[in-house]
């Protein structure tokens, strides 16, 4: 066991037994793992998530005044629509029309950024979805896996690892960000809030850096969520090899 999985061990055990141990955590110190842009990206999710539109006002204008472009929090917004639902999609996307809008109006220039690429004519977007999926998980997968329900696999593969992960604008890292942000968030998504733990940590997000964004979720949606996120993180830990 690493220093930062002794560390969020003794967190979680803490928490658990409803000792001061939460409250002596430096969450604030945890925090600054994550850069300002990241901290944005963390907030915006969270904020899709439990559909608070103040607090995702406040995250957009956090993300843009630290440098990501309109076109990267449009993206945030609509990978979460897979995550959240579309209500809480087309909430944020209105909330960041505003907030652009605005900031138009008072003269302030956001950076654009680019635009999202194309899926070429003729791609095999199964196949397409499943190699990004394999980048995520670091392993291979098999074709049109058994499923109880065989259309989720399709649609995951086709629609959300191909139609919405080729897009680009965002790393791979930043859209894990986001993902575990917001089913952080959500809560009571442990296996899916695990996975894509382990996704994070496969494209190069850090273990410092999932702990800062518990603490980014702290500061937004609370205590008890964070502490599940961090249990969570303890569990994916557990499981990876030791370094």
């Amino acid at each position: 066991m690493n220093l930062t999985q002794k560390r969020i061990a003794g967190l979680v055990a803490a928490g658990i037994l409803g000792t001061g141990g939460l409250q002596a955590y430096d969450w604030k110190q945890a925090q600054q793992a994550l850069s300002a842009k990241q901290q944005a990206i963390v907030q915006a999710a969270a904020f899709t998530a439990v559909g608070d539109l103040e607090g995702l006002q406040e995250a957009f204008v956090l993300g843009l005044n630290s440098g990501l472009s309109i076109n990267a929090l449009k993206e945030i917004v609509l990978q979460l629509y897979a995550y959240t639902g579309f209500p809480r999609c087309l909430n944020a996307a209105g909330v960041l029309e505003q907030v652009v809008q605005a900031r138009r109006e008072a003269g302030q220039e956001d950076l654009q950024g680019p635009q999202p690429a194309v899926i070429p004519a003729g791609t095999d977007r199964y196949e397409l979805g499943k190699k990004n999926l394999e980048v995520l998980v670091a392993a291979p997968l098999p074709s049109h896996p058994a499923a109880f329900i065989q259309d989720t696999d399709t649609f995951l593969k086709e629609h959300l690892f191909a139609d919405i992960f080729a897009r680009g604008v965002l790393s791979y890292s930043e859209r894990e960000l986001a993902t575990v942000a917001a089913l952080a968030a959500l809560g009571n998504v442990a296996p899916q809030l695990q996975a894509h733990i382990g996704m994070a940590l496969n494209v190069g997000v850090t273990e410092a850096q999932l702990e800062g964004l518990m603490a980014v979720i702290k500061s937004a949606v609370g205590r008890k969520t964070a502490v599940r996120g961090m249990q969570a993180l303890e569990a994916v830990l557990k499981t990876r090899p030791q370094k």
